[in-house]
Protein backbone atom coordinates (compact mmCIF):
# COMPACT_ATOMS: atom_id res chain seq x y z
CA UNK A 1 0.00 0.00 0.00
CA UNK A 2 1.26 3.37 -1.04
CA UNK A 3 1.04 6.13 1.33
CA UNK A 4 -0.82 9.82 0.10
CA UNK A 5 1.87 12.55 0.25
CA UNK A 6 1.72 16.80 0.76
CA UNK A 7 4.27 17.99 -1.93
CA UNK A 8 2.92 21.77 -2.35
CA UNK A 9 -0.43 21.62 -0.84
CA UNK A 10 -1.24 18.71 -3.66
CA UNK A 11 -1.93 14.47 -2.33
CA UNK A 12 0.88 12.75 -4.21
CA UNK A 13 1.45 8.76 -4.66
CA UNK A 14 3.88 7.03 -6.21
CA UNK A 15 3.65 4.07 -8.48
CA UNK A 16 6.07 1.29 -7.72
CA UNK A 17 8.89 0.98 -10.24
CA UNK A 18 8.07 -2.21 -11.30
CA UNK A 19 4.93 -0.91 -12.66
CA UNK A 20 6.35 1.98 -14.31
CA UNK A 21 8.85 -0.51 -16.14
CA UNK A 22 6.29 -2.51 -17.90
CA UNK A 23 4.38 0.10 -19.40
CA UNK A 24 7.77 1.59 -20.54
CA UNK A 25 7.80 4.69 -18.54
CA UNK A 26 11.16 4.95 -17.64
CA UNK A 27 14.58 6.49 -19.05
CA UNK A 28 17.89 4.42 -20.02
CA UNK A 29 18.72 5.14 -16.38
CA UNK A 30 15.88 3.47 -15.20
CA UNK A 31 14.28 6.63 -13.73
CA UNK A 32 10.55 7.38 -14.70
CA UNK A 33 10.80 9.59 -18.09
CA UNK A 34 9.04 13.10 -18.15
CA UNK A 35 5.42 12.06 -18.77
CA UNK A 36 2.15 13.82 -19.28
CA UNK A 37 -0.38 11.72 -17.03
CA UNK A 38 -4.14 12.18 -17.01
CA UNK A 39 -5.86 11.84 -13.39
CA UNK A 40 -9.45 11.07 -13.22
CA UNK A 41 -11.79 11.19 -10.18
CA UNK A 42 -14.15 8.29 -10.23
CA UNK A 43 -15.63 8.26 -7.35
CA UNK A 44 -15.26 8.81 -3.72
CA UNK A 45 -11.76 7.73 -2.78
CA UNK A 46 -11.12 5.92 -6.78
CA UNK A 47 -8.98 7.65 -8.72
CA UNK A 48 -7.49 6.27 -12.13
CA UNK A 49 -4.35 7.88 -13.67
CA UNK A 50 -3.42 6.75 -17.67
CA UNK A 51 -0.12 7.95 -19.44
CA UNK A 52 -0.17 8.92 -23.24
CA UNK A 53 1.38 6.56 -25.72
CA UNK A 54 1.16 9.43 -28.40
CA UNK A 55 0.92 12.26 -27.20
CA UNK A 56 -2.97 11.99 -26.39
CA UNK A 57 -4.97 10.78 -23.25
CA UNK A 58 -8.75 10.14 -24.75
CA UNK A 59 -11.72 10.81 -22.69
CA UNK A 60 -11.87 8.72 -19.56
CA UNK A 61 -14.88 6.74 -20.85
CA UNK A 62 -13.10 6.00 -24.04
CA UNK A 63 -10.59 3.75 -22.12
CA UNK A 64 -10.73 0.33 -23.07
CA UNK A 65 -10.04 -1.06 -19.45
CA UNK A 66 -12.82 1.44 -18.51
CA UNK A 67 -15.88 0.45 -21.30
CA UNK A 68 -14.88 -3.21 -20.10
CA UNK A 69 -15.93 -2.40 -16.21
CA UNK A 70 -18.72 -0.26 -17.78
CA UNK A 71 -20.16 -3.00 -19.27
CA UNK A 72 -20.38 -5.23 -16.26
CA UNK A 73 -22.16 -2.76 -14.34
CA UNK A 74 -23.84 0.39 -14.23
CA UNK A 75 -20.62 2.54 -14.27
CA UNK A 76 -20.39 6.18 -14.64
CA UNK A 77 -17.63 8.21 -13.95
CA UNK A 78 -17.82 10.87 -11.04
CA UNK A 79 -17.22 14.11 -13.54
CA UNK A 80 -20.26 12.57 -15.53
CA UNK A 81 -22.26 12.16 -12.86
CA UNK A 82 -21.61 16.00 -11.46
CA UNK A 83 -22.19 17.07 -15.46
CA UNK A 84 -25.31 15.62 -14.60
CA UNK A 85 -26.88 16.82 -11.63
CA UNK A 86 -26.10 20.66 -12.77
CA UNK A 87 -28.19 19.80 -16.19
CA UNK A 88 -30.80 18.30 -14.01
CA UNK A 89 -30.82 21.66 -11.86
Amino acid sequence: MRKLQDRDGSGTVTIPKQCLRMDGLLDENGSPSEQCASVDRLGRRTYVVRFSEDGDIPEITKAPLIQQIAAKTDFQPASELDADREHAD
